[in-house]
C-alpha cells in the first residue's frame, strides 16, 4: 500500500511537473511572441517616422526650389515685362488713336498686363509670404479676390474662423498650399462658372470645402488619378496631406461636385504663439 501511494505521489508530482513545464514553455512562447510583435510594431513605427522625416526633407527641398523660382519670376521676368509695358505705353501715347496699329498696341498692352498679373499670382502662390504676414483667413480672402479679378469664375469665401486664427507655422503653410492647389485644379480641370469656398472648425478639426458647378469627380476617381498621377500637383498634395495627417473627400452630384479637406489641429496661443492650447 505504501508502495502504491508512493507510485501515485510520484505520478502526480511528475504530472504536475510536466504541467508546470508546459505552462512555463507556453508562457515563454507567449512572452516571446508578444515581444516579437512589440519589436515589429516598434520597427514599423521607426520606419514610418523615418519615411516621414525623409518626406518632410523632400518637401522642404521643394519649397526652397519653389522660393527660387518664385523670386526669379517676380524679380527678373516681372521686371522685364514691366519695362516692356512702360516702353509700349510710351509708344501708344505717340500713336494716332484712330489708326489700326493703335488698337493692336492697346491689345498688346492689355496682354502684358495680364501676364504681369498671372506671374504675380504664380509667385505669390509658390511662396506664401502674405500668409506668414497676415494669416490664413486674410490669405484666402486675397486669393478669392485675385480669382474674381483675373479669371472668369465667380469665387466666394464663407469664413467660420476669426482673422487671428493661427495654426502651427509648417502646418499652416502645408494647409494653405493644399488649398491653393485644389482651387487651381478645380478651376483648370472642372471649368466651373462658380466656386464657393468655406473654412470652419469643429472640435479639433479644421475643414475647408470647395463647392462648384463644373465637371466633378468622386472619391474613386480621385484614388485612380492619384495612383496614375505623373504630374507634380497631385503628388505634392498627397505628400503634404501625409505630413499634416489630412484627408480629402471628393463627391459628385447633378449640379457639380465638392471637395472637403479635413485636418486635425491644435490652436496656437494668442498670448504666446509658441504655445499650443487644447480645445
Amino acid at each position: 500500500m505504501d508502495v502504491e501511494k508512493l507510485i501515485l505521489i510520484t505520478v502526480i508530482c511528475g504530472t504536475l511537473f510536466s504541467l508546470g513545464l508546459i505552462l512555463t514553455l507556453l508562457g515563454l512562447t507567449f512572452t516571446y511572441r508578444k515581444k516579437r510583435v512589440f519589436q515589429q510594431k516598434e520597427f514599423e513605427m521607426k520606419l514610418k517616422n523615418k519615411e516621414l522625416e525623409m518626406l518632410i526633407a523632400v518637401v522642404q527641398a521643394q519649397e526652397t526650389e519653389r522660393t527660387n523660382i518664385a523670386r526669379n519670376l517676380h524679380d527678373e521676368v516681372g521686371s522685364i515685362l514691366t519695362i516692356a509695358k512702360h516702353n509700349l505705353k510710351n509708344m501708344v501715347n505717340g500713336i494716332i488713336k484712330d489708326s489700326a496699329i493703335y488698337e493692336d498696341a492697346l491689345f498688346s498692352l492689355d496682354v502684358i498686363d495680364q501676364c504681369v498679373v498671372k506671374i504675380r499670382l504664380i509667385a505669390n502662390g509658390m511662396v506664401p509670404h502674405y500668409l506668414m504676414k497676415f494669416g490664413l483667413l486674410k490669405s484666402l480672402e486675397r486669393l478669392t479676390d485675385q480669382i474674381n479679378k483675373s479669371l472668369e469664375v465667380v469665387c466666394k469665401l464663407k469664413a467660420g474662423i476669426d482673422q487671428d486664427f493661427k495654426l502651427d507655422e509648417q502646418q499652416e503653410i502645408h494647409f494653405y498650399m493644399i488649398t491653393v492647389e485644389l482651387i487651381n485644379n478645380t478651376i483648370k480641370h472642372a471649368r466651373p462658372n462658380y466656386v464657393n469656398l468655406e473654412i470652419e472648425t469643429q472640435e479639433n478639426f479644421l475643414f475647408f470645402s470647395i463647392q462648384h458647378d463644373g465637371i466633378a469627380i468622386n472619391q474613386e476617381d480621385y484614388t485612380n488619378l492619384l495612383q496614375q498621377a505623373t504630374g507634380m500637383g497631385l503628388e505634392s498634395i498627397s505628400h503634404r496631406l501625409r505630413i499634416i495627417s489630412g484627408e480629402l473627400r471628393y463627391s459628385r452630384n447633378h449640379h457639380g461636385g465638392s471637395i472637403i479637406l479635413t485636418v486635425p489641429f491644435k490652436k496656437i496661443s494668442k498670448i504666446n504663439p509658441n504655445v499650443e492650447t487644447e480645445e
